[in-house]
């Protein structure tokens, strides 16, 4: 294992801001938007909903992580 986290600013439509996704080694993925912004609010919220449960902007950096990984270990 060569590392244990990488971050990247993406642009996300949804909120319409720049923000940081962070995807761990073990496949956690995290977007800083959400924890500072949305985690607080309350957990009913059709915006926090929505912006973390249907993320295709971090399914996408994820998997881009990984398979750029899997090249380099080939």
């Amino acid at each position: 294992m060569g590392w244990k986290a990488t971050s990247t600013k993406l642009f996300c439509d949804i909120v319409n801001e720049w923000v940081t996704v962070t995807v761990y080694y073990d496949g956690t993925v995290k977007c800083g938007y959400y924890e500072r912004h949305l985690a607080n609010e309350n957990s009913n919220s059709k915006r926090a909903a929505q912006c973390h449960e249907k993320c295709t902007l971090l399914d996408a950096y994820k998997e881009d992580v990984f398979h750029r990984e899997e090249r380099a270990d080939s």
